[in-house]
């Protein structure tokens, strides 16, 4: 800026640059706005990274032995569930009934037996004593084994027992006799007792009203 002097001189003159306070003012309020909108951001997206970051490592740690402990049990051996013949109560049910059944009525014997000679051979091997053991080294005992049935509300709840003894050459102390086995339904054979008390297992109505007492198997 120039200056009039009293000689009439000129001189000049440097004037401070003026600050604009106001303008300056606007920057800093303005960075400290951005500064406060930008800090809530981050601070959501710190946390929505932590989900992640948990949900990953959950996921990868997860147990996956729960896939084993729900998977459909194994289907039983087509050899334990040999056809049978209609049962004469069908068409007219008295639940609790008990009846005496004959090895030789059924569509194919052989197989009925072959059934509790495969469970026997099953029992054998869950006991360690063979590992090699089938169903044609045992053999039930012809003439002592007992069949009869208790009547279900349908068809699926029918029960058939079978009460016998077995000789199994090839090992030499198979498990004790007597067997019971029970089929329900057109469910598999299975064994339900071997041993000195495993007629206990016999439902009272076929000991009662059919054989009238312990059926030779038993006290044999």
């Amino acid at each position: 800026m120039a200056r009039w002097l009293p000689d009439g001189g000129v001189q000049d003159v440097e004037v401070p640059a003026r600050v604009d306070m106001a303008g300056e003012r606007g920057v800093r309020s303005g960075g400290l706005l951005a500064a406060r909108e930008l800090k809530p951001m981050v601070v959501v997206a710190a946390f929505v990274v932590a989900i992640l970051i948990g949900v990953g490592i959950g996921y990868g740690t997860a147990d996956r032995g729960s896939d084993t402990a729900t998977a459909a049990p194994a289907a039983p051996a087509p050899a334990l569930t040999p056809a049978q013949s209609v049962p004469s109560w069908a068409t007219s049910r008295v639940p609790g009934t008990a009846h005496q059944m004959r090895v030789t009525a059924e569509p194919d014997p052989a197989k009925l037996r072959f059934a509790l000679q495969w469970t026997v051979a099953d029992e054998i091997k869950a006991a360690g004593t063979s590992s090699t053991i089938t169903a044609r080294q045992v053999t039930v005992v012809e003439g002592i084994l007992y069949f009869g049935a208790i009547e279900g509300a349908d068809a699926a709840h029918d029960e058939y027992w079978a009460i016998g003894r077995i000789k199994v050459p090839s090992v030499p102390t198979p498990l004790p006799d007597p067997h019971v086995w029970r089929r329900i339904g057109a469910g598999p054979w299975t064994i339900v007792a071997s041993g000195p008390a495993a007629c206990g297992r016999i439902p009272q109505a076929l000991l009662r009203d059919v054989w009238k007492g312990q059926p030779p198997p038993c006290t044999g």
